[in-house]
């Protein structure tokens, strides 16, 4: 290998070999050998012992540290370079893993000899001394520079043009600093968005009706609630005072979750309200609210409800369902009746057919409304809440306003989930005679 001219000249190209003689040059390569490898694989393991530093002859490589968070991109090194002298000659694990990028050919030296060399070529020793302090003279300054952009992030006042900052960084840290920058990128991009889906969040719950008010309107002892399982949710709760003195009440769920299916539930809330508004037909406001989604539902998105109206006066309670829950008629002696469901979600078919069935509320009865929030809520065994506990829970013997009952439903899924993530909107209505 002595008169290998690419071999040599690629270590005097570097300046820890340039004072080299040529005696211990012809040592240096005599006692080393020349490996391939192909791309992708692995020349050093972080973490296993230095026994060789390797020169780069050809190709690619590059270098990654592995942490609790995944495999950090440390550098990209290309031939010639030499990778691995620190270590070997401190008796050091590695602190990085090298893999092949290319096709890659190496010289490798082991420790011995490049022990060897260094004693006779004190400035080889001089040369790695000084590479690692300006090493971590650059990375300290890298260092401070993530540190502050960190804190930025985190006081919200991180300035854009920290980016190009970040996209030049010293060559050892230019992997990590693409992608730190890269993830700084997609914080901002998501407090962006998180700020975007507040404002959503905020003009959704403009869209519900407001119950204290409606409550003061009217007398009647009404109450809901709607918690969606994210910033904005497919749920939705009706109250609406109709021309024949009656009210309307109604929940529906959209089949979906975020923007989109709060975009359609607004649309389908506000199609009814408009409709009921203009008379006082329930089924009849729900049929013409679904001829228009039929034909102006690009996303084809649907929804299930259920709309009752209540005579205060005679108590009778009029309800029609689209596909929804059943609703459930609490007694006042604590006996509890699942009312008739059934029908087609809205936003399917043009012709929509509908039934719609009749009931009445006596002296302390409870007409109570919910979506599949409220039973198919689970705990960490994955066990639903279930119709069966909602029954039960009603079915208590306990004399309650509906704001009570609508709030004791929602302690009681909120304490048998025991603090598993909400999964679905939840919303609850609940008016009493």
């Amino acid at each position: 290998m002595n008169a290998n001219p690419a071999v040599r000249a690629a270590l005097r190209a570097l300046s820890a070999f340039r004072d080299l003689s040529e005696a211990n040059v012809a040592f240096l390569i005599e006692a080393s050998e020349i490996r391939t490898f192909e791309p992708e694989a692995i020349l050093m393991v972080q973490g296993e012992p230095s026994d060789c530093a390797m020169l780069l002859l050809e190709g690619e490589v590059i270098v990654t540290s592995d942490s609790q968070r995944g495999t950090i991109p440390i550098s990209t090194m290309n031939a010639p370079a030499l990778v691995g002298e620190l270590g070997s000659l401190a008796r050091l694990p590695r602190s990085a893993t090298a893999r092949a990028r290319t096709p890659v050919s190496v010289l490798q030296i082991g420790r011995d000899a490049l022990v060897r060399v260094a004693h006779a070529t004190p400035s080889l020793l001089i040369e790695i001394i000084g590479r690692m302090g300006d090493r971590l003279r650059r990375l300290n300054g890298a260092i401070g520079l993530y540190a502050h952009a960190l804190a930025a992030l985190e006081r919200h006042e991180f300035d854009p043009a920290l980016l190009d900052e970040l996209r030049n960084p010293i060559p050892d840290l230019a992997d990590f600093g693409q992608t730190f920058g890269r993830m700084a990128e997609q914080i901002v991009l998501r407090r962006q968005r998180d700020d975007e889906m507040a404002s959503a969040a905020v003009i959704q719950r403009a869209l519900l009706p407001k119950v204290d008010s409606f409550v003061a309107e009217t007398g009647l002892d009404v109450s809901a609630a709607m918690t969606p399982a994210r910033d904005v949710g497919g749920d939705f709760f009706d109250l609406v005072r109709l021309a024949d003195g009656r009210v309307a009440v109604g929940v529906g769920d959209v089949c979906g979750k975020g923007v989109p299916a709060a975009l359609f539930m607004a649309i389908t809330k506000t199609l009814i309200r408009i409709n009921l508004h203009e008379a006082p037909n329930l089924p009849g406001a729900i049929l013409k609210a679904n001829a228009y989604l039929v034909h102006n539902n690009a996303a084809e998105l649907f929804a299930t409800l259920l709309y009752a109206a209540f005579d205060p006066r005679s108590g009778e309670v009029e309800y029609a369902s689209c596909g929804h829950l059943p609703a459930l008629l609490r007694r006042a002696d604590g006996a509890v009746e699942t009312l008739q469901d059934g029908g087609i979600p809205v936003g399917l078919f043009d012709n929509l057919k509908m039934s719609v069935s009749r009931t009445e509320l006596r002296e302390g009865d409870l007409f109570f409304l919910y979506t599949d929030g409220v039973t198919e809520a689970s705990d960490v065994n994955e066990i639903e809440f279930g119709e069966r506990r909602l029954l039960d829970l009603l079915g208590q013997q306990a004399s309650a306003t509906a704001a009570h009952w609508v709030a004791r439903v929602e302690y009681a899924v909120r304490d048998f989930a025991r603090g598993k993530p909400q999964f679905d909107d939840i919303t609850c209505l609940a008016l009493r005679r």
